[in-house]
């Protein structure tokens, strides 16, 4: 839980923002709170105002946040490998807490923790992985909390606010995600990644504003992850 202060700290802004704008576009409290508890994930959250606002289809709002939270699935699996001898339905039922900050700061913690001997007894592999579950579910838990209450409280905020205030508030779960980024900013390559990704977002935008965005990302996320292999074979062979 004292790992995770820093993303309540972050979670609190966002969460309100969300629940401002939620407030915005005509949503109930019921739904709010059951949007966040259900859903957890900010920017599936914002994505689906726009198809909800225009009045689209059910399947069209669904599929709009299935897309923003497919991340989720790469966070899952590189997290597996640290919970070996749990239940899988214990992580069934734990995996609706991860988020890109409770990934973040379980992975990185668990990184630092020494490996395991290849011989390890089962009760022992059993043991550990039940230790780094209940680290995990500190940071996730109390995070998936903070965030359905920081929107519940936003949503009731926004009733004492002015009209259009909630479109300054869009500025803050984009300001969130830019600090987690500059703080992995420690070497050459993650600056020019960064700089590469904002170069070729921008004529992805000019082609197609609705999705030229999510072209540009999944391209240079490719395109790394093929440079990274690629550096690590070349490793491996010298």
């Amino acid at each position: 839980m004292k790992a995770a202060i820093p993303i309540w700290i972050a979670f609190v802004p966002s969460s309100l923002a969300w629940g401002i704008a939620a407030h915005a576009h005509g949503l109930t409290l019921d739904e709010v709170v059951l949007m966040s508890a259900w859903v957890y994930s900010g920017p599936a959250q914002f994505a689906v105002f726009v198809p909800l606002a225009e009045g689209k289809s059910a399947l069209q709002v669904i599929v709009a946040g299935f897309l923003m939270i497919l991340r989720f699935l790469p966070m899952s699996a590189a997290l597996a490998p640290f919970f070996r001898g749990v239940s899988r339905w214990v992580l069934f039922f734990s995996s609706h807490v991860i988020g890109a900050s409770s990934f973040i700061v379980p992975y990185f913690q668990f990184q630092k923790e020494p490996a395991g001997e290849p011989n390890e007894p089962a009760a022992a592999r059993s043991t550990a992985g039940y230790g780094r579950l209940a680290f995990f579910l500190g940071v996730g838990a109390t995070s998936f909390t903070v965030w359905v209450v920081g929107t519940a409280a936003g949503f009731a905020a926004a009733l004492g606010f002015p009209p259009g205030f909630e479109e300054a508030m869009k500025f803050i779960l984009p300001g969130y995600f830019a600090g987690l980024l500059v703080v992995e900013m420690k070497s050459l390559t993650m600056a020019l990644i960064c700089a590469l990704s904002l170069i070729a977002a921008i004529p992805g935008a000019l082609v197609s504003p609705g999705c030229g965005w999510l072209v540009t990302a999944i391209g240079s996320a490719i395109l790394v992850w093929g440079w990274e292999q690629w550096s690590l074979h070349e490793s491996k062979s010298s």
